[in-house]
């Protein structure tokens, strides 16, 4: 039993290189964003929730590639669904106790 997992856990090929390079490229890409919208003054109503469908998309792509999730059995990438929506409602409990963050109105 030991054996068939050890087979079917290291089965698949691993992501390449040029794999790697695109999804640092697009995590500097978001990156740059996340810091380019601070500076639009109009996004200000909306700019808590575009951080954070950033720094989500972020979240996705680094535990997807890096962390190999992807190509994991789909019942381990559901184990960072939980934490990660406890995570976001966090961020914004915190960002709106001062009610200087308020996107939502009152």
């Amino acid at each position: 039993m030991a054996d068939d997992l050890a087979k079917t856990s290291h089965d698949h090929a691993g992501p390449s290189v040029a794999t790697y390079i695109k999804v640092a490229i697009l995590l500097t890409i978001i990156t740059a964003l996340e810091v380019g919208v601070i500076y639009i003054r109009r996004l200000t109503p909306i700019l808590f929730p575009l951080l954070i469908v950033m720094a989500t998309a972020k979240f996705t792509l680094v535990a997807l590639f890096f962390m190999h999730l992807r190509y994991d059995p789909r019942s381990l990438r559901f184990l960072f669904l939980g934490p990660l929506i406890v995570a976001i409602l966090l961020a914004i409990a915190l960002a709106t106790l001062t009610g200087a963050f308020l996107v939502f109105g009152r």
